[in-house]
């Protein structure tokens, strides 16, 4: 539980639980295309509301972490370091194994035949084209937040008027898109720096705000946004078909998450449950699982359908295998690449870790922490 290790217990498990929901959603794909039916009907199709938690994780943990950062510049660099060192070596590692297994089974389109286009993925570099690793594109969204909340550390009214002008393009953005079925931006301005995804990672802060202040009741304020967030997962996954990118759609996921996030650190901090061991191993390589599920989700569909041939195997069973294998594949490379990258990323680093104002120290949370 908290009391026993200091962290966020529960803010650290709840990470496990949005990447489970993003393996879902494209195992279910993957038997999909193999099977030619959704696995439980289609109950996984808002899985991908798993990055939607994601982002808000990551306003909430950035600014949880680093809220006495800000008008500090001498911080800016180490800021940084910890970001690079946090997103890019197992992206890295990830992305060079997908190629590795695409030099065995091309793309259609082959993009990974193009120089360009690789350099540009392997840097996370803003293009309209997702990296050739397809989950790289939510951390082009987390690098930019990481460079205007950076901004709020070099200088905080600055920061704060690049704060308000992203959050009102956004804004307008989303008001576009409700009025007239379209965004008011194109290209990489639509793409990645005022696309709705952004708006997200405003929720989270302001989650950060508001721990400062526990709430009264954290464990109905947790329900409640529980219930939000798979209460506009199941209408997504039976309700009508509506564009993928429909802001109420990701807004209810956002506000669900808020409000689950803000129950669940009031609890952590008020050490007012225990968390399973297991789930919070789950929450700590959620990172791994998120980068490496697809390849590894790949390979063991193709080794499913080969023993199809000689074994009757029910789609829901290959839903499960699949999935497990994924989720194991990922607490591998967390533990063999992952956590090694991690103690010697702090090794270089004699900043202490910042504590709450309970006392408690933050868990390392979100996907980039």
């Amino acid at each position: 539980m908290t009391a026993r290790t200091g962290k966020l217990e529960g803010v650290e498990a709840s990470r496990g639980a949005a990447a489970i929901l993003v393996v879902g959603l494209h195992v279910t794909n993957v038997v999909a295309d193999q099977y030619g039916k959704p696995v439980f009907g289609g109950l996984m199709s808002f899985g991908h509301a798993g990055v939607d938690f994601f982002f808000v994780l990551s306003g909430f943990i950035i600014t949880f972490i680093h809220r006495r950062d800000l008008g500090r510049p001498g911080q800016f660099w180490q800021f940084w370091r910890k970001r690079l060192w946090r997103i890019y070596p197992v992206y890295w590692f990830a992305a060079a194994g997908f190629m590795a297994l695409l030099l065995y089974s091309p793309t259609r389109d082959g993009a990974e035949r193009h120089p360009a286009h690789l350099i540009a993925s392997f840097l996370l570099w803003p293009e309209e084209a997702a990296p050739i690793l397809g989950v790289g594109w939510s951390l082009r969204h987390e690098l930019l937040f990481y460079a205007v909340f950076g901004t709020l550390i070099l200088h905080r009214r600055l920061g704060l008027a690049l704060l308000l002008a992203w959050a009102a393009g956004i804004a307008l953005n989303i008001a576009t898109v409700l009025a007239t079925g379209s965004p008011y931006f194109h290209g990489i301005w639509q793409e990645i720096v005022f696309r709705l995804f952004n708006a997200e990672f405003f929720f989270g802060m302001g989650v950060a705000v508001l721990v400062q202040r526990p709430a009264w009741r954290p464990l109905a304020v947790f329900g409640a946004g529980v219930a939000l967030f798979l209460g506009t997962g199941l209408l997504e996954s039976f309700g009508p078909a509506l564009p993928s990118e429909w802001p109420v759609r990701h807004l209810g996921y956002a506000a669900g998450a808020a409000a689950a996030l803000y129950g669940t650190a009031c609890l952590d901090q008020g050490r007012g449950w225990a968390v399973p061991r297991w789930a919070v191993a789950l929450g700590s390589a959620s990172y791994s699982i998120y980068l490496v599920h697809v390849p590894v989700a790949l390979v063991l569909a193709e080794a499913a359908r080969r023993v199809r041939g000689t074994v009757a195997v029910p789609e829901e069973l290959a839903f499960v295998l699949v999935a497990s294998g994924a989720i194991a594949g990922g607490l591998i490379v967390h533990r063999l690449v992952e956590r090694p990258v991690m103690r010697y990323a702090r090794s270089r680093s004699n900043r202490p870790v910042p504590r709450s104002p309970s006392g408690v120290v933050p868990a390392q949370t979100g996907l980039g922490e």
